[in-house]
């Protein structure tokens, strides 16, 4: 599997743990000439799973902390957002692998204009 594509400006390549470093797929820079890139082809499909995968977080979330609460009540006082970091952001660290084995295999990089 393909895990490298070349910068468009310096042609050195950058891997998938780059992809999942970037911040959002709208402010990506080259790790190496720091150039700012855009991808083209399949950023869009990406954000409309994400569009769903949020709100489901969210609710498992929820869900996660209200049946813990029932068996532990002091969980109550507990903030939904640790449950998140605890729960699913083992879930997440996944899904943003897998956003860069997309953009690596099927993705198509170009230098953004300023």
């Amino acid at each position: 599997m393909k895990t490298t594509i070349p910068c468009p400006h310096c042609s050195k390549p950058i891997t998938v743990e780059d992809f999942k470093n970037f911040s959002n797929p709208f402010t990506m820079k080259c790790p190496h000439c720091k150039t700012k890139i855009k991808e083209t082809k399949v950023t869009i499909p990406l954000l409309l799973i994400a569009l769903v995968i949020i709100p489901l977080f969210i609710y498992l979330g929820a869900t996660i902390k209200n049946v813990l609460s029932e068996i532990m009540p002091f969980l109550v006082e507990v903030p939904t957002i640790l449950f998140f970091i605890i729960f699913l952001y083992p879930i997440y660290a996944l899904y943003e692998r897998f956003n860069g084995y997309i953009i690596v295999t099927k993705g198509e990089l170009k230098v953004k204009n300023k």
